[in-house]
C-alpha cells in the first residue's frame, strides 16, 4: 500500500490528467443522461398482468390520450380548424372531439389526442408545446390538459429540471461549508466528491440507463460516500512524523471496509425479482466503489499536512460524560423511542401522484379544474375480448358498479367496429348513444377521479371481484390498463425494497463482524444502523410524508452513511485493543469523532438546499436526507459507545 501510495505522489500532474480525462467522459455522458418513469419501468418482464396487457394493446391497437378542455362554448368554425390542426399535427393518429355539459351545468368542449403507437417522449413533448399555439391562434386563451401520458411527462420534466437545478446549488452550499471547515483541503475532499458522482452518472448515460425515481438517489449518495471518504483522509490528527502517504496508509483500510460492506450490502438487492430495485443494487454498488476508487488515488496524490487547529473536536473525557449522564441519554432514548412507535403508528403508504406537484403547480391547477367539472382523468380498462356482451346487457351491472364507487364519473364502450357509446355519471357527453344490440363490446374505459396510489389499488381489486361475480370467472383479470399497472408495480416495488432492504441491514450487519473479526462486533453495529432509518420513519409519520417509492430512497442514503461511519468507529476502536475502556473509547472520539461531525455539518446542511424544490418528492428527499445524518450522527457518538460500555469488557 505503501508503495502505491508513494507512486501516485510521484506522479501528481498524471493524475490530475487522470481526473480530468474521468471528469470530462462523466460530463459528456451525463449530458446523454435520461429521466424515465413511465409504466414500463416499475413491471417485471415475467409478470402475467403485464404481459396481458402487452397482448391487450396488441389486439386493441390502445395508446393513452391527451386530454384538452376547453371551458366555453367554441364557435364552429373554429371548433373545426382547432381539430384539423390537431390531428395533423406530427406524431398524432387520431383526434377527437365532443360537447359536454358539467356538472356544475356549464358547457365546453372536450378533445381526447391519441399520439402514434410506441411515441417516444421527445415525441410527446413537441406535441405539448404546439398545443397553446393552436388554440391561441383562435383566441382560446383557458384551457386544461389532462391525461396518464401527460401527467408521466410533466413528472418527468419536473424532476429531471429539478435535479439539474438544485443540485448545483446543493454543490453551492456543500462547497460554502467545506471552504469554512476544511479551507485546506476543500479542493481535494470536493473532487472526491464531485468526480465519481459525475462519473457515476455519465457511465448509466453512456450505458443507456435511463434514471427514474429510484435511481436518482444514486448521485447524491455517491457525492455523500466520496465526501466522507475524503474527510476521513483530511481532518486527522498529524503525528510529528506523520507524512500523506502514513496518514493514507493507517485511514485506507477501514474506508475500503465502508466501501466494501456497502457494495456487498447494496449487491444483496441484486437477489430482487424487481427490476428497479436490481438497477439500485447495481449503480449503488459501483458508486461505492468509484467513491472508493477516486478517493484512494487522489489522497495520497495531493493530500497536504494539515496545520489549521481541528474544529468540533469532542472533550477529552467524552466517554466518561457520556457515562455520567447514561440515565439522561437513556431515558431520552426510551422517550424518541415512544414518539418514534406512535409516528410510524401515523405512518401512510402510497401517495397521490398530484401531490408531487406544488398546490398551484400547472399540473395540479390543469387536474382540478377537469376532474371539478366532472370528468375522470384516471383510466382503467375492462377487457372483454374474451366475452360476448352487448352493451345493454353491461349497463345494470355497470350502474351498480357506478353507485359502489362514487369515483368512477364514465364507462365508455368500444364496440368491435370500433364505435364508442358513454355511460356518464359525472359530466355528459353529447354524443348520440345509437342501437348497436348486434355489436358485442370488445372493452369498456373507466373513468375515475384521481385518488392515492393505494386506494387506486384497492378500488381495482374491488371492481375485479365485482365483475367476477357478476359477468363470469375470466381466466384473466377483467381490470388492465396503464394505471392498475403502475399502481401495481409501484406497490410491488415498494415491498420489494423493503424486504431487499431488510436483508442489507443484516448482510451488513455480518459483514461488519466479519471483517472485524467478532460476531459482537456485528451485534453492536446492528443498532446504530437501524435506529436512524427508524426515526426517520417516525419523523414521516409526524409530518405526514407518506411512505412512496419516492421517499423509500433514502433508505439508500442512510444505508450508505450510518455504515461509513460505524465501520471507521468500530475499526479504529478494534485498533486501541489493550486499552482500558474509556481510553480506547477516547482514542476512538479523537481519531474518528470530528470527521464524522464534519461530514454531517457538510452534507446534511447541503441537502437542505433541496426543500427549495418546487417538486414535493425532491424536497422531501432534502429534508429526510438531512434528518437522518444527524440521527446517525447521535448514534454513532452516543449510542454506539453506550453499548460498547455495557456490552464490551475485552
Amino acid at each position: 500500500m505503501t508503495r502505491i501510495a508513494s507512486a501516485f505522489r510521484s506522479h501528481p500532474q498524471w493524475i490530475f490528467i487522470l481526473m480530468l480525462l474521468l471528469a470530462t467522459i462523466g460530463g459528456y455522458g451525463a449530458s446523454k443522461s435520461q429521466v424515465d418513469n413511465s409504466l414500463q419501468v416499475w413491471q417485471s418482464e415475467d409478470d402475467p398482468g403485464w404481459l396481458a396487457y402487452q397482448d391487450f394493446l396488441e389486439q386493441t391497437k390502445l395508446t393513452d390520450p391527451l386530454v384538452i378542455l376547453i371551458p366555453a362554448e367554441v364557435d364552429p368554425f373554429a371548433l373545426e380548424e382547432i381539430s384539423d390542426q390537431l390531428a395533423n399535427l406530427p406524431f398524432v393518429n387520431r383526434c377527437q372531439n365532443v360537447h359536454i355539459q358539467t356538472t356544475s351545468n356549464t358547457t365546453g368542449v372536450l378533445f381526447t389526442l391519441t399520439p402514434v403507437t410506441d411515441a417516444e417522449p421527445s415525441q410527446l413533448a413537441e406535441i405539448l408545446r404546439q398545443i397553446p399555439t393552436i388554440l391561441q391562434g383562435q383566441d382560446i386563451t383557458t384551457f386544461h390538459l389532462g391525461g396518464v401520458w401527460y401527467l408521466t411527462h410533466q413528472l418527468d420534466t419536473l424532476s429531471a429540471k429539478a435535479t439539474t437545478v438544485l443540485f448545483p446549488v446543493v454543490l453551492l452550499v456543500v462547497s460554502v461549508v467545506i471552504f469554512c471547515l476544511c479551507r485546506q483541503q476543500a479542493l481535494l475532499i470536493l473532487a472526491c466528491g464531485l468526480i465519481p458522482s459525475l462519473l457515476l452518472v455519465g457511465i448509466m448515460g453512456l450505458c443507456g440507463v435511463k434514471m427514474n425515481m429510484v435511481l436518482l438517489a444514486l448521485p447524491p449518495l455517491t457525492l455523500i460516500l466520496g465526501l466522507a471518504h475524503a474527510i476521513h483522509f483530511t481532518i486527522k490528527v498529524w503525528d510529528a512524523d506523520d507524512t500523506p502517504v502514513t496518514i493514507f496508509c493507517r485511514v485506507a483500510p477501514p474506508c475500503a471496509l465502508s466501501a466494501l460492506t456497502t457494495t456487498m450490502g447494496f449487491g444483496s438487492l441484486l437477489l430482487s425479482s424487481y427490476q428497479p430495485v436490481r438497477q439500485l443494487g447495481l449503480w449503488g454498488g459501483a458508486g461505492s466503489l468509484l467513491s472508493l476508487a477516486v478517493t484512494v488515488i487522489l489522497v495520497p496524490t495531493f493530500l497536504q499536512r494539515n496545520t489549521r487547529p481541528m474544529k468540533f473536536s469532542l472533550p477529552a473525557d467524552f466517554s466518561q460524560r457520556l457515562k455520567t449522564h447514561r440515565t439522561k441519554i437513556l431515558i431520552t432514548l426510551g422517550l424518541t423511542l415512544i414518539l418514534a412507535l406512535l409516528g410510524i403508528a401515523r405512518l401512510q403508504t402510497g401517495s397521490l401522484i398530484l401531490e408531487f406537484f406544488g398546490p398551484d403547480s400547472v399540473v395540479r391547477t390543469n387536474y382540478t379544474a377537469i376532474e371539478e367539472k366532472g370528468i375522470g382523468l384516471t383510466p382503467m380498462e375492462i377487457n372483454l375480448l374474451d366475452h360476448q356482451f352487448s352493451k345493454p346487457e353491461l349497463e345494470e351491472p355497470f350502474r351498480q358498479l357506478a353507485a359502489l364507487h362514487p369515483e368512477i364519473s364514465h364507462f365508455i364502450f368500444t364496440m368491435t367496429d370500433e364505435s364508442q357509446q358513454v355511460m356518464s355519471f359525472g359530466a355528459t357527453f353529447q354524443v348520440p348513444n345509437l342501437p348497436m344490440a348486434p355489436l358485442t363490446v370488445s372493452r369498456v374505459t373507466l373513468l375515475m377521479h384521481t385518488i392515492p396510489s393505494e386506494a387506486t389499488l384497492v378500488l381495482a381489486a374491488e371492481v375485479d371481484g365485482f365483475l367476477q361475480r357478476h359477468l363470469g370467472k375470466s381466466r384473466l383479470p377483467y381490470i388492465t390498463g396503464s394505471i392498475p399497472l403502475y399502481t401495481r408495480g409501484q406497490h410491488e416495488l415498494f415491498r420489494s425494497m423493503l424486504q431487499s432492504f431488510s436483508l442489507a441491514f443484516l448482510t451488513i450487519s455480518l459483514l461488519i463482524g466479519l471483517l472485524l473479526r467478532s460476531l459482537k462486533m456485528a451485534f453492536i453495529a446492528i443498532i446504530p444502523n437501524i435506529l436512524p432509518v427508524v426515526l426517520v420513519i417516525a419523523v414521516m409519520g409526524w409530518l405526514t410524508i407518506p411512505l412512496s417509492v419516492a421517499t423509500m430512497t433514502v433508505a439508500s442514503i442512510i444505508f450508505g452513511i450510518v455504515v461509513d461511519d460505524t465501520i471507521h468507529y468500530l475499526y479504529t476502536y478494534q485498533k486501541q485493543r489493550g486499552l482500558e475502556l474509556h481510553q480506547r473509547l477516547n482514542n476512538v472520539f479523537h481519531q474518528v469523532g470530528t470527521p464524522i461531525i464534519t461530514t454531517t455539518l457538510i452534507t446534511g446542511t447541503g441537502f437542505l438546499a433541496f426543500l427549495a424544490s418546487p417538486f414535493i418528492p425532491l424536497a422531501h428527499f432534502g429534508l429526510l436526507i438531512s434528518l437522518a445524518l444527524w440521527m446517525a450522527l447521535c448514534c454513532d457518538l452516543c449510542i454506539l459507545p453506550l453499548l460498547l460500555q455495557a456490552i464490551d469488557h475485552d
